[in-house]
């Protein structure tokens, strides 16, 4: 047998890459597609029949066949031809129908995604930035609600420096800040959660605190002071008005570590009195003299003021609040 010519070999090694740039051809460019034709493509392929198709979709017979005729011009097939009343899809419509059925499901659910938070599913990780106060009056609830109704949620409970909180709202890096804060009121919101009062925490051991405390006693006697939160701050802005000081002989962070010091020794503190709730073998007195309120709120950049998981946290948060009505 004699061997082919050489042009009969060379030919049939240049038909795949003819067969290549055909195939190249035939199918759409994504660049210029207009992806409306999808649904057109998936009402056809369901209906198959033009004005069932049409609608479904809301439209008119010549918008869907206006369609049907660039769909055709871009994939360069019939797609869909007459049989009887019918319109039957061709051979590269049916591999085309799982692939655009996927896409149309896809695109469904992101723009789903952009306006519904489903807790019950959602794998979502939350990251809140809270005070003592916050932790104290809202962590336990709120843990054991999501836990019922949120099983897969993620909430990481974090604190930072006041001056950080504006830098990482604005970033992402916390979703909502809980606290007695005062943050930027340009691009951020806020919401009132509820309100606490000051008090003096004494041990029950201290034989140097009555039933009750006199102004005399709270400066004559030796402090703690918790330099995390806000307390601080109020009370010395108090004290440089009446031109007083106190006997400071420790500070520490976080409201909870003062009550444990005071348990243990015959220093007092001044602290909201929700975070003295809860400690044993500690006394809560009235302050001899009047403080505002602490003021404790929930924030949140404008980033995420319509993101729907942070919408759910927010209103879950005010709605568990308000259930607890812890006004004092």
């Amino acid at each position: 047998m004699q061997d082919q010519p050489a042009a009969t070999v060379g030919n049939l090694s240049h038909a795949p890459a003819a067969r290549d740039q055909g195939i190249q051809n035939r199918f759409m460019n994504i660049k210029t597609f207009d992806l409306n034709l999808l649904r057109v493509f998936g009402a056809l392929e369901q209906e198959r029949h033009v004005s069932r198709a049409a609608q479904v979709l809301g439209l008119t017979q010549p918008a869907i066949s206006n369609a049907l005729q660039r769909l055709r011009q871009q994939c360069n097939d019939p797609l869909f031809v007459r049989a009887g009343r019918v319109m039957e899809p061709t051979a590269l419509a049916l591999a085309m129908k799982e692939p655009i059925h996927q896409a149309l499901k896809l695109m469904e659910t992101c723009l789903t995604l952009s306006t519904v938070f489903d807790a019950g599913s959602s794998e979502h990780a939350f990251k809140v930035a809270m005070s003592d106060v916050g932790e104290t009056v809202l962590l336990p609830t709120l843990t054991a609600h999501l836990m019922a109704i949120a099983p897969n949620v993620h909430m990481s409970a974090l604190r930072l420096p006041a001056a950080d909180y504006p830098d990482a709202l604005r970033t992402g890096a916390i979703d909502l800040a809980i606290g007695n804060l005062k943050l930027p009121e340009s691009g951020f919101f806020q919401q009132q959660l509820f309100s606490d009062r000051y008090v003096c925490i004494a041990g029950e051991k201290n034989q140097q605190v009555g039933s009750t405390l006199s102004a005399d006693d709270y400066f004559s006697l030796a402090h703690v002071v918790a330099t995390g939160g806000n307390a601080e701050t109020v009370v010395q802005h108090y004290l440089a008005t009446q031109r007083q000081a106190r006997n400071v002989r420790l500070s520490v962070v976080h409201y909870h570590m003062a009550a444990s010091v005071v348990k243990e020794t015959n220093l007092i503190a001044t602290v909201p009195e929700y975070a003295a709730t809860g400690h044993s073998g500690i006394r809560i007195l009235p302050l001899p003299f009047q403080l505002p309120h602490a003021q404790v709120r929930q924030f949140w950049h404008r980033r995420a003021h319509l993101e729907p998981a942070n919408r759910w946290l927010r209103q879950t948060i005010s709605e568990l609040v308000t259930s607890q009505r812890p006004e004092r």
